[in-house]
């Protein structure tokens, strides 16, 4: 939400593309945190001092917007998220990001694997674990501000977080996990743009509704 208010600012007083700026931006803001655990500062202590700081600049960044650009932008569109108000060109720039992020996710997703299970043992093995950190941290920041307008801010924690933890109450191996994951997000995703002008809701709230309810039956299961 940071890169979004930020990238919005930058994009008005130098006339460039804001998804573009807000790409920009999200990615030194991200690095930082991994600049900590690469640093030894424990993980929750992190994760709360990143927190802080991007909750707090988030808030003044948005008042920036909300002052000085009031009838030019809507942040409640990132903080909800509308797929059905994303333009055809904006649809295909997030469709080609993506692909570039699934098939990178492919290319990494066993040796992440390993480095999650073992960093120490993936370091013997060659793998630069601290390269591969800035990495995924390069991939999770695209994904989230990337589909920051489609998801929303709320319920892009459903989207990265839900899906994972449905895959792991019923996969049997890492394979196994990811494809679980991506099948349940892909078509809990469909649906809930299906169902959404039924029930009268956003799609982004029908999306996590649905998983919800999946991640239930898993647990009855």
């Amino acid at each position: 939400l940071l890169a979004v208010s930020l990238g919005y600012v930058l994009s008005r007083v130098l006339g460039l593309d804001p998804f573009a700026c807000s790409l920009l931006l999200s990615l030194p803001i991200s690095y930082t945190f991994t600049f900590l655990l690469h640093r030894g500062v424990d993980t929750e202590i992190a994760t709360s001092v990143f927190v802080a700081f991007t909750s707090s600049s988030s808030v003044a960044a948005m008042y920036l917007v909300l002052t000085r650009f009031p009838a030019e932008a809507s942040l409640w569109s990132y903080i909800l998220g509308d797929p059905l108000l994303v333009s055809w060109s904006e649809a295909l720039t997030l469709l080609l990001l993506a692909a570039l992020l699934t098939a990178a996710a492919v290319l990494v997703y066993e040796v992440e694997v390993m480095i999650g299970l073992d960093a120490d043992f993936a370091r013997v093995s060659g793998v630069r674990v601290e390269l591969r950190d800035y990495l995924l941290t390069t991939m999770l920041t695209l994904a989230s501000v990337g589909m920051l307008r489609v998801v929303g801010f709320v319920v892009q924690h459903v989207a990265i977080l839900l899906p994972a933890a449905i895959g792991t109450r019923v996969a049997r191996n890492a394979r196994q996990l990811m494809l679980v994951s991506v099948t349940l997000s892909s078509l809990a995703g469909i649906l809930s743009v299906a169902l959404a002008s039924v029930v009268d809701m956003p799609p982004s709230a029908v999306y996590g509704l649905l998983l919800m309810a999946v991640y239930v039956l898993s647990l009855l299961r």
